[in-house]
């Protein structure tokens, strides 16, 4: 959506989505951007005098430009605007940008998605497709990125691989967020916010001049929200936010030619994390009578605790022929992030989770900027280095496995195989109820933990060695015993351990040296006054140090009951039975005569290696780069055509290791073609651009939570293709009123997918070429209207409606069939600005019409058959105060 403030009767863009993309397989596209350039093309030509949208400078790459005049598909937005559109970070600012998703729950472990190109990946193995930068400076990290926008100049998001000019790791696009300089005045400017659910928002910004060529600037942000919706359970809340941003900057400069920029920042977040709650109808009631859109039962109390820091130094001097840039910065931060899973508060059901995280990094980047009359150039070098060490937790209990083994079975019965997931879990959780209660005598509590335990010591041989240990004959082996009766056996152990909800913890600690470097070039050539050829190139060399460390924390308490046991032939008739004596688990008994507990791991089974720990180092290169071609038909209408590839480094399998998988996996490669038209039409009132865009992406990165039958995570390659459009209108219709908006098409598919043979994956089963890429909508729209009416005082009133349509997307990685409806979001505002601009005030409204909005399904709490979901925020309202002075 476009966005626009009013100054000296013009207008500022602050959302303007050069949505550039290229399609080559829809013709009707290429169809529309031909008619549409031939459409502009005469409509330039039609003058008149009214209101005109000023231009937006932007830095995409790294010079000052209008962003009319570059050919790359951007959006950019101002500070100012995404206040007024209630944007408070990068997950805010994806529902209104064409072709870009950003639909994250918890700011710990963010994905952004851009033309349907992400990383999944919540671990610290792999890097994210779409890079984060900060005042030109990569964050690592996704629990790093997502910042409160508080005292920003504009955000960026360039989209489409940027393989030159922001080559680290860019293969689905970058988004720079570039905060305010320190100014020659002395300002100060104070927001306040309040709000529904408890919101309380502050924004201090200082800025003074310390010296005639010394200039600083601090801000301090405070954001508060109470939780949207009761926990049933009690004893504490999820889904609240409260954050403190700090950021200092001093502005330098020796002299004329040279500019000196130091920035600091360091940001608090101590709030609950995501409110996930169970979409299984027994569950729910059990719980008593939860919803996603309404209250809640939790019983692991949800944290986000975050510490982060950084520092940057700029320094930038002109010569004569070119510019001196050198940027040397260092960021890091700890985090705690612990989830409740499986969204109830159900103890057969109890699965939390956490992540640690201690992450530091140093970079430094030299660049050369110069320019002719018909050259303009850039060349750089930049070296980066990032250590980290990451610890996953896994909370779980005995009756939790009881849980995963009943869902496991359900699954496995043939009775249940045509119904829905959410059906499959359903059954499962009626099924593990009666058994908890004693409703069906044969199915006692335990048992399904008993069946499953027995079936595994007999694939890895254990239940062989148990029965040599008590004198079997040599020709018996565990496969000839009646597996009913040996399950009845092992419940003399397992059904009162089952019973007592003992607790599993487990651990899997990751460590991380990852060190990049590269160098790059890019040169745009004036072929002619109105043809410009621009050709790019990085070579980028990563490499990457990495360690996994996972031991078995439990003990299965295995016993045996006593008694005979029918033996079975070949022709499946009983030909002997056995007696079995009865023997306690060691666990319980001080006897020397009894049965070693059995060491197992069931979120980081490890495919049965009970102590794991390697050293893996592995380094990955490329050389990505960029061809584009733009040509101005006239002083309004521009046109290009660009073919750009980019590059994402391999990485490391965070959690599992087996036979037949390999632990490193491939680099990203992505190629995008695109066509495109940016147009400024009547005397700059109007703005059309629209483009088309084709992409192939290589050995994307996926974590799947996958296998049989302990399911572990692994993160796999496959092939996908993305093609779509872009359109994006905007109107300064007169002095008063502005009209904006945009749409974007995106169709995506796998066309390879790994298929994890070690696992016991089939092509026919597991395969989802064809299938679309998860969280991508095929179509968005959105629609800005924006009227002031100035009063005779000289202050102004500004009436603002944002309104956003989404198309059906797949709402799982783990299920397909999970798909998320449609929606559509209204967001109103009404403001008055003084005379003097020292006073502003606002009221607001976000999700007007309070839409019931499901973000995403399933997690890891699928894996025991407790699903949960989160929802968008239900209606928000509030109002804005700011004073300057």
């Amino acid at each position: 959506m476009n966005i626009t403030l009013f100054y000296n009767n013009k207008r500022e863009d602050a959302m303007i989505h050069d949505a550039d993309q290229t399609g080559k397989t829809r013709h009707f596209t290429l169809s529309i951007l031909s008619g549409a350039i031939a459409f502009a093309t005469a409509l330039s030509a039609t003058t008149t005098t009214a209101a005109e949208i000023e231009e937006v400078v932007v830095t995409a790459q790294k010079r000052s430009e209008n962003l009319q005049d570059v050919p790359i598909a951007i959006s950019a937005f101002t500070g100012d605007n995404m206040k007024a559109m209630g944007v408070k970070n990068l997950t805010d600012l994806g529902k209104f940008t064409p072709g870009v998703e950003m639909n994250n729950d918890t700011p710990l472990q963010p994905t952004y998605s851009i033309r349907g190109i992400q990383t999944g990946d919540f671990t610290v193995g792999s890097d994210p497709a779409v890079a984060v930068y900060v005042d030109g400076v990569y964050t690592g990290r996704g629990a790093g990125a997502e910042v409160p926008l508080a005292d920003i100049e504009r955000v960026e998001v360039l989209k489409g691989p940027q393989g030159t000019l922001f080559g680290r790791n860019a293969t689905g696009g970058a988004i720079h967020i570039i905060s305010r300089k320190p100014q020659a005045d002395d300002t100060t400017e104070l927001s306040l916010t309040a709000g529904n659910y408890g919101r309380q928002s502050s924004d201090l910004i200082l800025n003074r001049q310390l010296s005639e060529n010394l200039y600083g600037r601090f801000t301090a942000s405070t954001n508060r929200r109470d939780s949207y919706a009761d926990n049933l359970a009690g004893g504490f809340e999820a889904g609240n936010q409260d954050t403190q941003t700090y950021r200092a900057s001093l502005l330098w400069e020796p002299s004329a030619d040279t500019e000196v920029l130091w920035r600091a920042d360091y940001g608090v977040m101590d709030q609950g994390s995501a409110l996930r709650t169970s979409i299984v109808p027994t569950l729910q009631q059990m719980d008593g009578g939860t919803d996603v859109f309404g209250d809640y039962a939790l019983d692991t109390p949800t944290i986000e605790d975050r510490d982060s820091w950084g520092s940057s130094l700029t320094v930038t001097s002109d010569f004569e022929d070119f510019t001196f840039t050198s940027i040397t910065a260092y960021r890091g931060f700890d985090a705690h992030l612990q989830q409740d899973e499986d969204g109830t508060a159900n103890p057969n059901y109890m699965f939390g989770s956490a992540n640690f995280d201690d992450q530091t990094q140093f970079s430094q980047e030299f660049r050369l900027n110069g320019a002719s009359d018909t050259l303009k150039w850039t060349v750089g070098a930049s070296y980066s280095r990032e250590e980290l060490e990451h610890d996953t937790d896994a909370y779980f209990t005995s009756g939790s496995l009881e849980s995963f083994a009943v869902y496991e079975g359900v699954k496995a019965n043939p009775a249940f195989a045509d119904l829905s997931t959410t059906e499959q879990e359903d059954q499962a959780a009626q099924l593990r109820a009666a058994m908890a209660a004693g409703a069906i005598p044969t199915m006692p509590e335990g048992s399904a933990v008993a069946s499953f335990v027995y079936d595994l010591m007999v694939q890895s041989g254990q239940a062989d060695q148990l029965l040599a240990m008590f004198g079997a004959p040599d020709f018996i082996n565990a496969s000839m015993l009646d597996r009913d009766q040996m399950i009845q056996q092992l419940m003399a152990g397992i059904a009162p351990w089952v019973m007592a909800d003992t607790p599993w913890n487990e651990t899997v600690t990751n460590t991380g040296d990852y060190r990049s470097a590269a160098i790059y070039g890019d040169v745009t050539w004036s072929l002619t006054d109105k043809m410009d050829l621009t050709v790019g190139a990085r070579y980028t060399a990563d490499e990457k140090d990495f360690t996994i460390e996972s031991s078995y924390q439990n003990t299965l308490p295995v016993a045996l009951a006593g008694g005979m046991v029918d033996v079975y032939g070949e022709d499946g008739s009983v030909i002997a039975q056995l007696p079995l004596p009865s023997v306690a688990s060691c666990e319980s008994t001080e006897s020397p005569v009894c049965i070693p507990a059995q060491r197992f791991g069931m979120a980081f089974n490890n495919n049965g290696i009970a102590d794991l720990y390697q050293e893996l180092d592995d380094s990955w290169s490329d050389v990505s780069g960029r061809i584009v071609l733009d040509y101005r038909w006239n002083d309004d209408v521009m046109t290009f055509i660009s073919l750009a590839d980019g590059f994402k480094a391999g990485g490391f399998n965070s959690f599992s290791a087996a036979p037949g998988i390999d632990p490193s996996f491939d680099q990203e490669d992505v190629v995008n073609l695109e066509l495109g038209l940016k147009s400024s039409l009547f005397d700059n009132r109007v703005k059309f651009n629209a483009s088309v865009f084709s992409y192939e992406y290589d050995n994307l990165q996926q974590l799947d939570l996958v296998g049989a039958p302990i399911p572990n995570y692994y993160l796999r390659n496959a092939d996908a293709e993305g093609q779509g459009a872009e359109i994006e209108l905007q109107w300064a219709a007169t002095d008063n009123l502005f009209i904006a908006g945009n749409y974007s098409y995106l169709d995506t598919e796998y066309t390879r997918y790994q298929i994890i043979e070690a696992i016991g994956e089939t092509e026919e089963e597991d395969s989802r070429v064809g299938q679309p890429r998860v969280s991508t909508p095929e179509n968005k729209f959105n629609i800005l209207a924006e009227y002031t009416i100035p009063m005779n005082s000289g202050s102004d009133f500004v009436l603002r409606a944002d309104y956003n349509w989404t198309d059906e997307r797949i709402g799982s990685i783990s299920d397909p069939t999970r798909v998320i409806d449609d929606y559509q979001l209204l967001n109103l505002r009404a403001g008055w600005n003084s005379a003097s601009d020292r006073y502003s005030a606002a009221l607001w409204v976000q999700n007007a019409s309070d839409e019931e909005i499901a973000g995403g399904y399933g997690g890891t709490g699928a894996a025991i058959g407790a699903s949960p979901a989160w929802r968008f925020m239900p209606r928000m309202y509030g109002a804005d105060f700011t004073v300057r002075f």
